[in-house]
């Protein structure tokens, strides 16, 4: 039966929005947050109790080469990490762009069954939850909103950490101004990876933060923000019963359980409670210092330090406390050590970035985050999106066919193999499925503790201005670790 969609009768967007927000705001909004990402990347394991000392100074002022140990002590291996990298986040949020089509419905398919799967490869920091849910999406069974992963401890409805969040900064922008798409492709956007209402609820936050500072014409206001946030919670219920595909993840969720107190409804109250609280403890820790509010909303703790919805709030308070001060604002995010620095640093970034445009970041970060052509000119596309403005480059327009898909992701997977086996060595040129032509520039090898075994790592540059590290544990015998092929042959044979 073919899902429909209320929003799907909607009429179409005037061919041309007035009153959009500047380019300038569009651009500082996606610049500034991988600005946050790429200062507050460094120290995102550092604590202050630790013994261990970092080969750069502290307090972060800049950005800093430094060593990242990538798998574990036994199937790892040390990467050097260049000034002004940046890391999943980024890395997913350029993905999700790629996923909004001309007329700024986001695709959650293209996201699940192409951007998701083929991240894997190139991946830079990610968790668990979003590594293991783009796994799940490869196969004959495979649903984008149905996917209810388990595997060992990990458990998709108790899935609430900010890796949705992190990554939908794209949907915020091409839907200025209208809350109630925000709210749908937010919750559709999170619920591919996660399905606890921190991971969704804080998604949608964040989403309305940065439409609230991107269409701020005056001084946004501690109050006024806080209002703006509250008002539009309480309208989510109404957008999402609007919606059959929400509803039935919903159903999906609940199992056919009878009992209220264990229902995604209950669940998702008492979430939106936690939010009221660490809104209002904006309110209450303002004049205080930054650790207490971190304190109070348990960034600053192992097991919570991930949540979706108190990183959003921990970035929230920064931004409306420094508001005017960007370039004292990003430094705080990234030196809180012992929380999700690089995260915070994304959120924040994103906040300055839509409010004051490019001039957010600090000018001796501007030109030297990594990808900074590439992310002025998605920021320019996703811009005329939401003006219903021409394309200048590249958008995708037609529907996805999983088959094609998969098809297309096994070319790719061979292509890399050959890489990985030295077939195709630098300068020569290579077409990834969604991110397009490219060239390998550095070929790099890296020996890792367990016997037989090394790690390959190839640096592309693609046409379109990102850079990738594709990698992979290679066997002796030659045989690539990691890989989709079996999945993906699985999925096309059903």
């Amino acid at each position: 039966m073919i899902q429909r969609s209320l929003f799907d009768e909607l009429p179409e967007r005037p061919k041309k929005r007035e009153g959009i927000p500047s380019l300038d705001r569009f651009q500082g909004a996606l610049l500034c947050s991988t600005v946050g990402d790429a200062l507050g990347w460094p120290t995102e394991f550092l604590r202050h109790d630790s013994k261990y000392k970092p080969p750069f100074r502290l307090p972060l002022q800049d950005f800093v080469q430094w060593q990242k140990l990538v798998g574990g002590k036994w199937w790892g291996y040390e990467e050097t990490i260049a000034p002004g990298a940046y890391s999943d986040d980024t890395q997913l949020a350029l993905a999700m762009a790629r996923c909004i089509k001309e007329t700024g419905e986001f695709e959650p398919e293209r996201f699940a069954y192409e951007e998701l799967p083929l991240w894997l490869h190139y991946e830079r920091g990610g968790g668990r939850s979003v590594k293991t849910a783009a796994r799940k999406l490869i196969g004959k069974n495979a649903d984008w909103s149905q996917n209810f992963y388990k595997q060992g401890d990990l458990d998709y409805r108790t899935a609430g950490a900010n890796g949705a969040a992190m990554r939908n900064l794209p949907i915020a922008l091409v839907n200025v101004g209208n809350e109630s798409r925000i709210i749908r492709d937010s919750f559709c956007s999170a619920i591919i990876t996660h399905g606890h209402p921190r991971a969704i609820l804080g998604t949608i936050l964040f989403s309305l933060a940065v439409n609230y500072a991107i269409t701020a014409s005056q001084d946004v206001t501690l109050e006024g923000c806080i209002e703006y946030l509250r008002s539009n919670m309480e309208q989510i219920g109404r957008v999402i019963a609007q919606d059959d595909r929400l509803m039935n993840w919903i159903h999906h969720w609940d199992g056919g359980n009878h009992n209220e107190e264990l229902s995604f409804r209950y669940s998702f109250n008492k979430t939106r409670q936690e939010a009221s609280q660490y809104l209002e403890g904006i309110r209450e820790f303002i004049i205080s210092d930054t650790q207490e509010y971190y304190n109070f909303v348990g960034v600053l703790t192992p097991a919570t330090k991930g949540s979706g919805l108190a990183t959003v709030c921990a970035a929230l308070y920064i931004f409306l406390k420094y508001a005017n001060q960007p370039e004292v604002a990003l430094p705080i995010a990234a030196n809180m050590l012992g929380s999700d620095t690089d995260t915070i640093g994304i959120f924040l970034g994103a906040f300055l970035g839509a409010y004051h445009g490019i001039s957010a970041v600090p000018l001796h970060l501007l030109n030297k985050v990594q990808d900074h052509d590439y992310l002025l000119k998605m920021a320019s596309r996703l811009h005329s999106i939401a003006a219903n403005e021409p394309q200048e480059y590249w958008s995708a327009n037609q529907s996805v066919d999983r088959k094609i898909a998969y098809l297309r992701m096994l070319a790719w997977e061979i292509g890399l193999h050959e890489m990985f086996w030295d077939a195709i060595g630098e300068g020569g040129v290579v077409y990834h499925p969604s991110i397009g032509r490219g060239t390998i520039v550095h070929k790099d090898v890296k020996s890792i503790r367990r016997e037989g075994y090394i790690a390959k790592l190839i640096h592309v540059k693609f046409d379109c201005g990102q850079t990738c590290i594709f990698h992979s544990r290679v066997e002796n015998n030659g045989k690539v670790s990691e890989s989709l092929g079996q999945d993906i042959a699985s999925a096309l044979a059903s």
